[in-house]
């Protein structure tokens, strides 16, 4: 599948957090998905600074968008 769809050059940062329900595995170097208000988005790690895998059921604060990939940072 062809990225240039999916993201765009930039992202765009929320104001405020907003958190999230992860559904599908996300790790340091792979995509997951994330649920959020009542939808499915894809989303994907914002600078991971070191390897991390965040489990379906974990909450995630999703801190901004590219294109249609969430960008989201653990809660710890």
């Amino acid at each position: 599948m062809n990225e240039f769809f999916f993201k765009s050059s930039s992202p765009e940062f929320f104001s405020s957090p907003t958190p999230g329900r992860v559904e599908q595995q996300i790790t340091t170097t792979q995509p997951g998905r994330v649920k959020h208000q009542g939808t499915y988005w894809p989303a994907e790690l914002y600078q991971p600074d070191r390897p991390i895998i965040i489990l379906p059921g974990n909450t995630v604060s999703i801190v901004g968008i590219q294109g249609i990939t969430l960008l989201v940072v653990p809660i710890e």
